[in-house]
C-alpha cells in the first residue's frame, strides 16, 4: 500500500530545504510588516509570523522556483532601500504602475507580483479583514447585502 505524503513537495526536488537564509527571511519579514503598515493592518504582525513562515516553506516545497523569487525580492528591496531609504522603497514596490504589468519582465515586477502581492493576500487571509473591523475570517461567513444587517456575521446554522 502506498504511503500518504502529508506535505506537498515538488516531484523533482522532494528534499529541498524549504526556508531561505536568515538575511533573506528578515528582509521578507520586513516586507510583510511594511505591507501591514501601508494598508493599515499592522495591529499584531508577530501573531502572523509562524503562519507566514509556513506559507514560505510550502510555496518552496510545491514550486522550488519560489526560493529564487524570494531571494530576488530581498535583493530588490536591499537595492531600493539603499537608493531611496526604507519608507520610499516600500512605497515604490507597492505603487509603481510598471511593477504591476503582467507578465513581470523586470526584477522589480517579479518582486511585486510573485512576492509582495502574495504577501498582501496572505495578510488578508491571516486577519486583515478583522483589522479593518469586518468579521469575514475564520469562523465567520459572508451574507447577502441586507439593509440593517452586517455583511459578515457568525455562522448560526446547525453544526455536526
Amino acid at each position: 500500500m502506498p504511503q500518504y505524503d502529508e506535505q506537498a513537495r515538488h516531484h523533482a526536488r522532494p528534499h529541498l530545504e524549504p526556508i531561505p537564509d536568515p538575511a533573506t527571511l528578515e528582509r521578507l519579514w520586513g516586507l510583510f510588516v511594511a505591507i501591514g503598515r501601508h494598508w493599515k493592518n499592522d495591529a499584531e504582525p508577530e501573531r502572523m509570523r509562524s503562519n507566514w513562515l509556513v506559507f514560505l516553506s510550502n510555496r518552496i516545497r510545491v514550486d522550488p522556483r519560489y526560493a529564487d523569487e524570494y531571494a530576488n525580492a530581498a535583493s530588490v528591496l536591499d537595492e531600493l532601500i539603499a537608493e531611496l531609504g526604507e519608507p520610499a522603497a516600500y512605497e515604490k514596490l507597492f505603487t509603481d504602475a510598471h511593477a504591476n504589468v503582467a507578465p513581470p519582465t523586470t526584477r522589480l515586477a517579479r518582486a511585486r507580483q510573485k512576492v509582495s502581492n502574495e504577501f498582501v493576500a496572505l495578510q488578508l487571509a491571516l486577519g486583515g479583514f478583522e483589522g479593518w473591523g469586518a468579521v469575514n475570517y475564520l469562523g465567520y461567513i459572508g451574507g447577502a447585502n441586507v439593509p440593517g444587517q452586517p455583511p459578515y456575521r457568525p455562522f448560526e446554522g446547525k453544526q455536526s
